[in-house]
């Protein structure tokens, strides 16, 4: 990806950290020492603590890291908006002004889409109710769900969704019962030849669940999610990532 994937993200922390470990494996003697000197900072733990999340970046780091990635003024406010939500979370107000600023968190596809298909459950008699019981999986209060738009996102980023379901994965565990979900996960051998065999066998098993389970009378919703990827990736293949350049290599 290039500079202006800052868009795509919702934590500028996951941005920095991808940067961090692309240039990690492509070029020699990188580190956070160095480029804490780049970015002309005097503590060296300072991006070590940032990226942990022991510290948030003052508002002179948001201009250098600014400057850093050459960003046009469209990619610096979204990434001084990521920066005040972050700053934000423990404060109502202020978390919602910001979300109001940021596209994809307060207009959340996913739970645009969940809102959509919970709307068409029929025992809930109000799109408040609706919301109550949603807002812990989704991580939002019942009034954000309820001044949503209701609908399917016509062209999602992949990305970004699959984000967001990592999200409501990870609250799933406090939030639902485990007679409730199941989640599994295995690691396998596989020929890579076979790999399109497979994802088209996993995609014919969605549609034949997903047929089998979705119903008009339905009175709960639930989220079945499937995922196959291939974990090794030869160098200079074109699945390399291309992420941030940095303009004092």
């Amino acid at each position: 990806m290039t500079k202006a994937e800052i868009l795509k993200y919702k934590d500028y922390r996951q941005f920095l950290a991808d940067y961090n470990a692309w240039k990690s494996q492509n070029k020699v003697g990188w580190s956070l020492t160095v480029w804490t000197r780049q970015l002309g900072l005097s503590h060296p733990s300072a991006l070590s603590m940032i990226l942990n999340r022991k510290r948030h970046i003052g508002d002179k780091l948001v201009e250098s890291m600014a400057e850093y990635f050459s960003f046009d003024q469209n990619e610096k406010d979204h990434f001084s908006n990521l920066v005040k939500y972050e700053k934000s979370i423990d404060s109502s107000d202020l978390r919602i002004m910001v979300l109001n600023q940021l596209q994809g968190e307060k207009n959340n596809a996913i739970a645009r889409f969940v809102l959509n298909e919970g709307n068409k459950l029929q025992n809930f008699e109000s799109r408040e109710a609706l919301a109550q019981v949603l807002g812990p999986l989704l991580g939002m209060s019942t009034q954000e769900i309820v001044d949503l738009e209701s609908r399917t996102p016509t062209s999602p980023d992949p990305k970004a969704m699959h984000q967001e379901i990592v999200k409501i994965l990870e609250r799933s565990y406090d939030v639902v019962p485990k007679s409730q979900r199941q989640y599994s996960a295995t690691f396998m051998r596989m020929k890579a030849e076979r790999m399109q065999e497979a994802i088209d066998k996993l995609r014919a098993f969605q549609k034949e669940f997903i047929a089998e389970f979705d119903c008009e009378e339905a009175d709960t919703m639930v989220c079945f999610q499937n995922s196959l990827f291939n974990m090794l990736n030869e160098a200079g293949t074109a699945n390399d990532p291309e992420l941030p350049h940095n303009k004092k290599n």
